[in-house]
Formats: C-alpha cells, sequence, structure tokens
C-alpha cells in the first residue's frame, strides 16, 4: 500500500511546477484576450482591410480569443485544484467537454492558418480568379465550413464512436483514452486528420508562395536593368499593382511566421507527451506555457511584421486615445504605410474623423494648405 502511495506521488509534478504553469496560464489568459480582441475590432475598423484576408486574420483571432476565455482559465483553476486537493477539477464528463472543446480551437485555429495560406496561393498563382474564388458570401462559407468540420471531427470521440476522452493520471490532463481497444490508433487518426494534414497545406501553400515571390523579385530585377529611360515611364505606371502585390506577399509572409510560431510552440509539447515515460512530470507541466504563449504572441508579430495591421491598429486606439498616434511615431518611430492612389481613395472615406484630428494637431499654415499625402492615409 505505502508503494503504491510513493509511487503516485513520484509521478506528479512539484508544488511549485503547479503553481508556476497556473500563473502562466492566467497572464497569456489576459494578454490573449485584450490582444485577440483588439485584432477583431481594429482590422474591419480599415476600411481597405476589408477584404477576405482579413475575415480569415479575424476568424483566426476568434479561434484564438475563445481559447483565452474558456480552455486558460479552467486550466489554471485545474491546477490550483489538484495543488490544494490533490484531486482533479473535472469528473468524466466535464473532462470529456472540456478536451472536446480544447481540440475544437486548436482544430479552428490550424484550419484558419490554413485557409489563409490558401488564399494567398490563390490571389498569387491566378490573381484574375480571386475575387470570385473568395468573394464574400463564399468567405463566410469558408469560416463557417472551418468550425463546422472542427466540430464534426471532435464529436466522434466525444461521442464515442470511435476513440474516447478521458482523464489522464499520468499527465493530469484531459485526453485521448489510449486504453481503448484501438489503442493509440484514434489519437494518431485525428492528429493525422486535424494536424498533419493542415500543416501539409500550409507548408505547401508557402513554399509555392515562396517560389513565386523570388521569381517575381527576379523579373523585376532583369525588368529594370533592361529597360531604358523611355521604358522607365511605363514601370513608374505599373508601381501601384507591383506595390499591391508587395503588400499581399507582406500578409503571406506575416501568416507564415504565426505558423512557424505555432510549430516551435506546439512541437516540444507533442514530444513530451509521445514520450511522456520518460518525461518527468514538471518538465511536461512546464512545456505548457510555452504552448498556451502562441494564443498572446500573434499580435506582436502583426505589430511589427505587417505596416497595414499595425496601421489599423495605431488608427483604432487613436479613437479612444487621441495622442496615441503621435506617441507611436516619435516613440517607436512608426510611419504609416505608402498606398497606391486606390487606397488614398478609399481611406478618404473611410475614417474622415482621424484625418481631421490629424490635420487639427498640425501647424496652422499646414492645415489651410492643400492636404497631404500622409494626412488621409491609414
Amino acid at each position: 500500500m505505502s508503494t503504491t502511495e510513493a509511487t503516485t506521488l513520484d509521478s506528479h509534478a512539484p508544488d511549485w511546477a503547479y503553481l508556476v504553469t497556473a500563473i502562466a496560464a492566467i497572464i497569456i489568459s489576459i494578454l490573449g484576450f485584450f490582444g485577440n480582441l483588439l485584432t477583431i475590432l481594429a482590422l474591419p475598423h480599415a476600411r481597405r482591410l476589408r477584404h477576405s484576408a482579413t475575415w480569415l486574420v479575424v476568424n483566426l483571432a476568434v479561434a484564438e480569443g475563445v481559447f483565452c476565455v474558456t480552455i486558460l482559465p479552467i486550466s489554471a483553476a485545474h491546477l490550483l485544484h489538484m495543488l490544494y486537493t490533490g484531486q482533479p477539477l473535472f469528473d468524466k464528463t466535464g473532462c470529456s467537454v472540456f478536451v472536446f472543446q480544447r481540440y475544437v480551437n486548436i482544430q479552428a485555429e490550424l484550419l484558419s492558418i490554413a485557409a489563409i495560406a490558401i488564399n494567398r496561393c490563390v490571389l498569387i498563382a491566378m490573381p484574375k480568379s480571386y475575387p470570385n474564388v473568395f468573394s464574400s458570401r463564399k468567405t463566410v462559407g469558408i469560416i463557417a465550413g472551418i468550425w463546422l468540420v472542427s466540430i464534426a471531427i471532435m464529436l466522434i470521440p466525444l461521442l464515442k464512436v470511435y476513440g474516447e476522452f478521458t482523464y489522464n493520471d499520468n499527465t493530469e490532463e484531459c485526453d485521448f483514452d489510449d486504453e481503448v481497444p484501438q489503442g493509440k490508433t484514434p489519437r494518431k487518426v485525428f492528429l493525422s486528420l486535424g494536424f498533419l494534414l493542415p500543416c501539409i497545406i500550409i507548408i505547401t501553400s508557402y513554399s509555392y508562395i515562396y517560389y513565386k515571390a523570388r521569381q517575381s523579385s527576379a523579373n523585376l530585377l532583369a525588368q529594370r536593368r533592361n529597360n531604358t529611360t523611355e521604358d522607365s515611364r511605363k514601370t513608374n505606371s505599373h508601381r501601384p499593382k507591383e506595390g499591391l502585390r508587395a503588400r499581399d506577399i507582406r500578409i503571406a509572409r506575416t501568416i507564415g511566421v504565426i505558423f512557424l510560431a505555432f510549430l516551435i510552440c506546439c512541437t516540444p509539447v507533442s514530444v513530451a507527451h509521445y514520450m511522456e515515460a520518460k518525461v518527468s512530470p514538471a518538465a511536461l507541466m512546464l512545456l505548457h506555457p510555452l504552448y498556451w504563449a502562441q494564443y498572446c504572441i500573434n499580435i506582436f508579430i502583426y505589430v511589427f511584421m505587417n505596416k497595414q495591421y499595425r496601421d489599423a491598429y495605431v488608427n483604432y486606439i487613436s479613437q479612444w486615445w487621441p495622442d496615441f498616434k503621435e506617441m507611436s511615431r516619435h516613440r517607436f518611430h512608426w510611419r504609416e504605410e505608402q498606398t497606391s492612389q486606390d487606397s488614398r481613395r478609399q481611406s478618404r472615406g473611410a475614417t474622415p474623423n482621424l484625418s481631421l484630428r490629424f490635420q487639427l494637431n498640425r501647424k496652422g499654415s499646414e492645415v489651410n494648405s492643400s492636404p497631404k499625402v500622409n494626412d488621409t492615409r491609414l
């Protein structure tokens, strides 16, 4: 009897590991909630960003925001409950529902990244067909499909049709039950469908985008070298289109970095779970904050890698904090992105209040003069 108790105690993580992991879950939950909420509100507010790629990014933020306000607080409560009582927070039904919701969110997140990768790939490969392929209605259908597919896949083990969810005493969390007659096969099947297949789609899409971007850069460089002085005028007339393509590639690059961050955060804890017999309980538990970090770092990637998204955040916050735009320019040396004539025309109608506020902060002589490009850009 005493030997069994000693073995059970040895299989648990130390108290400080429970506390550190729970605190990390709470902090990431708060940061992730406000960061994803800002993305959900700020990006659609910028009129020139109201296209299919933005709505897919917003859907990604919704999936991550839901994870931050549901899964992370419950995980923190479970860890604190384990710390003070030594017993799991969940009963069998609660555990199944919790892991179902967790995997639905993870599945929706990964499918959203895959959808954005395909969106960028179609835009670069078939620019003429892109408006029809990713029309407003079809984009709404894609977003609905992401959630329906995520729910449908995870309903199979929830309803015990194939596989089952349960509480794992070794890892002290809810997950797939490896004690079912099929063994670990259900876990591997759902891992392949829900994780490996979307990852293959994403990697293939970005490999093509990278190839086309390099090809486009090489062609443009060769064209500039061969152009005469008279031909340079024709090149200048096409610069708005080239600028638009550069911004589209930049969005693809931003989402590519988010996918890379997803892999960096997920891989260690996934490997540790498969090698749980060889990994100490403390190390396994402390890897979870790294996994959760993906839900609060995306906004920093958006801000530092994409000028369009950064401008959208700054302009949205400036509505409630009028000095924020000037402060961000002076403190962080951020400048609004140069836009084509079409973008400037749209932005004038999109944010008249911000343009007026920006003009009032300038000197009187500049206000009376004709508006400059920077005064009306998002």
